[in-house]
């Protein structure tokens, strides 16, 4: 698995650009949530998905349900008793927002997209393989927090996939106010860590798993992590696994629990 080709990165941009458009339709017609999960997807079985929408109608809710099936290769749309479906080919962001408008609209749905919302750009060739080999990561990146959060007693987020940056993180919460922050203020108020992975960036152009703090200790750089691993120290501080020698999912996923663990054990001793 070659996580820099050129292939990959193509996968990753229409899957990134797709689901930005599927966060966009959750966000509108759903309520505020903490930690602003009105617009994280989750990972199912097949892909990712918004999980239901609360759709209002005259005097009762429906829920749509939009799901990108990266083993079937379709975007999969559920609402009122309907299933409908578009094929992921590659097409661009915008004409792809306009085909589920399309869709929802004759669900009687007003999702509106105006041609600035979404990029016009072609997108490159839509690889069934190459697309699979992302579906791959984020299953076992999954699992990987699912088995980290299975012990710790304590309060976590759910295991959230971030269309923007094109991540997976979850919180965790030691119950702690911060001092000079709104109490009511839940997304700035409370001591939190922040478990990843990302696809890499323009910080670290591999894609690598990581671990903050918010607010951040300095006094937890002094500890030493596993041989793997490093911190981060520019732009933004953070423990560090870049998984660009690893070709064995399995072996990423010690590696990976195995860190979480560590600093979580860490963190502690600080907070």
């Amino acid at each position: 698995m070659n996580l820099k080709s050129k292939n990959f990165q193509n996968a990753k941009n229409i899957i990134q650009s797709y689901a930005q458009v599927i966060s966009d339709v959750k966000g509108t017609f759903s309520v505020h949530q903490k930690n602003w999960e009105e617009y994280s997807l989750k990972v199912y079985a097949k892909g990712l998905t918004t999980t239901p929408i609360p759709i209002k109608r005259e005097n009762y809710y429906d829920a749509l349900d939009l799901n990108i099936n990266m083993v079937e290769h379709k975007l999969k749309i559920f609402c009122a008793g309907e299933r409908h479906s578009i094929e992921l080919v590659g097409q661009t962001q915008i004409e792809f927002a306009k085909e589920l408008e399309t869709i929802l609209r004759d669900l009687k749905i007003d999702y509106k997209i105006s041609d600035d919302k979404f990029s016009s750009s072609k997108l490159d060739e839509y690889l069934n393989e190459s697309v699979e080999e992302i579906w791959a990561i984020i299953r076992e990146v999954y699992f990987t927090m699912m088995t980290f959060k299975g012990d710790k007693l304590e309060e976590t987020s759910n295991i959230n996939f971030w269309p923007h940056h094109f991540d997976l993180a979850m919180l965790m919460f030691n119950g702690k106010l911060i001092s000079g922050q709104e109490p009511d203020n839940w997304d700035y108020s409370r001591e939190q860590m922040n478990y990843g992975f990302s696809f890499g960036d323009e910080a670290i152009t591999n894609p690598y798993f990581y671990i903050t703090q918010y607010p951040f200790n300095d006094k937890i750089l002094e500890f030493k992590l596993t041989n793997d691993a490093y911190w981060h120290k520019t732009g933004w501080k953070g423990a560090v696994l870049d998984i660009k020698e690893y070709e064995n999912l399995s072996e990423i996923h010690v590696k990976a629990v195995e860190l979480y663990n560590l600093v979580y054990k860490y963190s502690i001793k600080l907070f």
